[in-house]
């Protein structure tokens, strides 16, 4: 799964949706995966698989994008990124991401090539390795449909251990993840900008 996410968001840098051209792959996989999960939990024994399609949905929510979105939103010294910020968090909050990624712009931007490449690999092993010792529960199984806000879509884990790492991968870990990067943008675009004003 880690290196699936790796891929997937290579795709995505050059322009390709890549959750819909390469998650089908591997869905049927993770997805039978999902249905040992529910079958054991509904049984109430142990569920036998740590990841899943339920697993990569939630940890990956929004393509980890809204950690870049607030710093936008709170951090932003240019103007340029400000407004993208405000523009982008209401989407971003329900995992809809494509304002910042198209409006950053992400696609083929080597400023932002690194984080936006590896960011949800990074997310999954962390998220598996927490819930390998125990930290956090395993995933039921159960999907939930698309454009659930943060937390709401992690409920459907069916632990409180789930959306508590969700939140914490989204609204701490993603902001730490791309903030190098970010910051040395938002510098260049500030200078920029003041360049222009002083003209």
């Amino acid at each position: 799964m880690i290196f699936i996410c790796f891929l997937e968001q290579l795709v995505w840098f050059f322009g390709i949706h890549g959750t819909n051209v390469i998650i089908p792959i591997v869905m049927p996989i993770w997805m039978s995966m999902d249905m040992q999960n529910l079958q054991a939990w509904k049984a109430g024994k142990p569920l036998p698989n740590i990841t899943g399609y339920a697993f990569f949905n939630i940890v990956t929510w929004s393509g980890t994008a809204l950690g870049l979105i607030l710093l936008m939103l709170f951090f932003a010294k240019s103007k340029r990124y400000k407004t993208l910020g405000k523009l982008a968090v209401v989407p971003g909050l329900f995992g809809i991401t494509e304002p910042a990624i198209f409006g950053t712009p992400l696609v083929l931007n080597f400023d932002f090539f690194v984080p936006f490449v590896f960011n949800n690999a990074v997310s999954v092993a962390i998220a598996y390795g927490l819930t390998k010792i125990g930290l956090v529960a395993r995933f039921s199984g159960m999907q939930s449909v698309f454009g659930l806000p943060i937390g709401v879509i992690a409920s459907c884990g069916g632990s409180v251990s789930i959306i508590v790492m969700q939140l914490v991968l989204q609204l701490v870990l993603s902001p730490l993840l791309w903030y190098p990067w970010f910051r040395m943008a938002d510098n260049r675009a500030y200078a920029q900008e003041q360049a222009g004003t002083e003209k």
